[in-house]
């Protein structure tokens, strides 16, 4: 029994509620199956057609339900005329239909803000950060999924927590990955959610396009720590341009990760993870190539540590069934002694440039380039002269790159099909080919992960 999700219903019971965005990553259909299944009205309304969401609608149709659909595009009068609109993510608040249905009264949800509204249990492993999100929040799973089987993962990884709100309890333990928009929306919807374990990976230059200030972006993300207690858990990076202790003022247990030499609390040390002090894991149980991903384990086994006092055994056993998350350096596939690693999601520079610096072979390939966000690329130069070969994918982005390094056998491509072609003759025995575009996918692709698809369709095709 969930008092607070029957609070909730019931709150809620005769208003019409309108869905912004079904979209084709999960995160619409569960917020839609979650009112579908409690027999309340919806109406969803998108900018993509029914072809497009064919899939999507095919999921939703399986359940039933009243639903009433206005694809292709938004009518401002279906959000003048809801009680309760349940904004997309990546949507501002400032966007004309939201402010419509604002100014008409109407009560702004999204599907996390609901979640936290109604749910059981107030163990709560929250991570938000530019990047190594994805990879921290599965290495929690991971390890707290040895731990217990009461454990579950939702969030911006695509899976709505909604979708397994019917198996939690009191005693569950949650791990939510939040992206700056989801924690945005929070605050518009006055959630004031609390997320007691936190670990915030980085602030990199991201979403320029979208904040155009790191600023406006920073504030958005410390939003997961500002409803924390005196006692709560928050892991920061020991070196962070923007991230600082002083930053966080509600008395919450401050504990720094990263090289020993920074004074952090959490480190490696010859071949050892430890927290304060005290060991971890050994570094040899670590299955997933980079040093970027190496500290999101660390992060994560400590925060488990620190929360719960899981053993070393267990935080062990946990770091070492972690085999990587798809689309984030991600072993494909070995071919005639070449490796094929798939980063897809590596959408900003800096998250390149750590990509191919976390590559340990003599004769790496890389796949990069794309759409810019308006972003500096300034630290590309930095591994102009590692690869082999450099196959760039055209885009507004790439002209940035092309302008920041100087090598001139650089070659632009309109797709990976044609990276493949032109590739495929020149590979030799023992290299890599890494796909960490430093870049947003639009203008090629659907968005990145239609990029990784086509990059693993065509390694599965040698």
């Amino acid at each position: 029994m969930n008092d607070k999700l029957d609070k909730f219903l019931t709150r809620i019971k005769d208003k019409k509620v309108l869905i912004q965005g079904l979209g084709l990553n999960k995160g619409g259909t569960g917020i839609a199956g979650f009112f579908i299944k409690h027999g309340i009205p919806i109406k969803i309304t998108d900018l993509k057609t029914e072809t497009e969401l064919a899939p999507s609608i095919a999921e939703l149709e399986n359940l039933g339900g009243n639903v009433t659909y206005v694809l292709g595009k938004h009518n401002i009068e279906d959000f003048i005329d809801a009680d309760i609109v349940v904004k997309g993510p990546a949507v501002s608040p400032e966007n004309e239909y939201i402010q419509a249905a604002i100014n008409n009264g109407a009560e702004i949800l999204s599907d996390l803000s609901i979640f936290m509204e109604v749910c059981p249990t107030e163990k709560i492993f929250a991570v938000t950060g530019s990047k190594g999100k994805s990879t921290t929040v599965s290495v929690l799973y991971s390890v707290l999924s040895v731990y217990t089987k009461n454990c579950f993962l939702g969030g911006n990884i695509s899976i709505s927590p909604l979708s397994f709100l019917e198996e939690l309890n009191e005693e569950s333990l949650l791990v939510l990955e939040l992206s700056s928009w989801q924690l945005r929306d929070l605050e518009l919807a006055k959630a004031n959610a609390r997320f007691p374990y936190v670990i915030f990976t980085n602030l990199m230059h991201d979403h320029q396009n979208y904040y155009h200030s790191m600023e406006k972006y920073l504030i958005d993300k410390l939003i997961i720590a500002k409803y924390q207690q005196e006692g709560d858990l928050l892991l920061i990076p020991a070196k962070d341009s923007y991230i600082k202790k002083e930053l966080f003022c509600n008395g919450q247990n401050k504990l720094c990760f990263g090289d020993k030499s920074d004074a952090a609390d959490i480190y490696f040390d010859n071949g050892v993870g430890y927290c304060r002090d005290i060991p971890l894991f050994d570094d040899e149980k670590i299955q997933v190539p980079g040093e970027h991903i190496r500290n999101n384990l660390l992060s994560a086994a400590a925060l488990c540590y620190l929360a719960l006092g899981i053993d070393k055994e267990k935080l062990s056993e946990g770091i070492e069934k972690f085999h990587g998350v798809p689309f984030r350096m991600e072993k494909i596939r070995e071919w005639n002694n070449v490796t094929f690693i798939n980063d897809t999601t590596a959408t900003i520079p800096e998250a390149a440039v750590c990509a191919v610096k976390s590559i340990s072979a003599k004769s790496l390939v890389w796949i990069g380039g794309g759409t810019d966000k308006n972003l500096d690329f300034t630290c590309i130069k930095e591994i102009e002269n590692i690869p082999r070969m450099i196959y760039l994918l055209k885009g507004t982005g790439t002209d940035k790159i092309k302008n920041v390094i100087s090598r001139k056998d650089i070659k632009e491509v309109s797709s990976l099909e044609e990276v493949f072609s032109d590739m495929l003759p020149k590979l030799k025995s023992e290299d890599v080919v890494l796909l960490s575009p430093g870049c947003t996918s639009f203008g090629l692709f659907q968005n990145e992960f239609h990029r990784g698809r086509v990059f693993n369709e065509c390694v599965n095709k040698l």
